[in-house]
């Protein structure tokens, strides 16, 4: 999930839907979307999106002004949701309470969907995918992977990488050989150094104090920063 304040963005089963603060004025959400979609990656443009905003209701030319916004951004407004559809019949709770119950009992381990890519990606490929993706082998120069979630690779990570694709800052990227042509988390964005160095073994690249931190996997400490 993505957000700002009061507008959220979130992949589910059944596409992508927006959350708004019913408590907040319509003219600053609007504002907050506008960001939130101008931060987004250009592979959910085209997509269709429903919203919810509990029992606010808004009026038609609230709607117009919605529809117009996600047009500009290239997304299509495809519906409203209800509580029955959004929440579990009986349990009422935000957006935010609903993305805390998406995290297991031990910390670090978090839910979501999961693509597995069983080969290596060669120079031309391009995987791109609304949740987490595991490549179970290489990532070669010239081979991309956008992700909102994280990315994790079984193998030598020489592409380019785009992990927390539409701003999520929690997201990580992994790989047994971390040396990607360009590495990115949400609006952070590195390169491998000019000289690789060999024989380092698994690392983990993460946003910390709003740098993109390189480490080695279960160790903690640092190898290089970045910006």
């Amino acid at each position: 999930m993505t957000r700002t304040e009061h507008v959220a963005l979130k992949g589910t089963r059944e596409g992508l839907v927006l959350y708004f603060d019913p408590a907040a004025d319509f003219e600053l959400l609007m504002t907050e979307l506008d960001k939130l979609l101008m931060d987004s990656v250009q592979f959910l443009q085209g997509a269709t999106v429903r919203c919810y905003a509990g029992s606010k209701e808004y009026t038609e030319d609230e709607h117009a002004q919605l529809t117009d916004l996600l047009k500009q951004h290239q997304l299509e407004l495809g519906g409203w949701l209800t509580t029955e559809e959004v929440y579990v019949p009986g349990k009422v709770q935000s957006y935010a309470a609903e993305e805390k119950e998406m995290r297991l009992g031990d910390e670090g381990m978090v839910a979501g969907h999961c693509l597995f890519v069983e080969r290596t990606l060669r120079s031309g490929k391009s995987v791109q995918y609304e949740g987490h993706v595991v490549v179970l082998g290489d990532v070669n120069p010239g081979a991309e992977i956008i992700a909102t979630g994280n990315i994790v690779v079984l193998g030598s990570l020489r592409g380019v990488a785009h992990a927390g694709a539409t701003g999520e800052r929690k997201a990580s990227v992994s790989a047994y050989h971390l040396a990607p042509t360009q590495l990115r988390i949400a609006d952070l964005v590195t390169r491998a150094p000019d000289e690789e160095m060999d024989g380092r073994g698994p690392e983990i690249a993460r946003i910390k104090d709003d740098r993109l931190i390189v480490e080695a996997a279960g160790m903690n400490s640092w190898r290089s920063k970045g910006r």
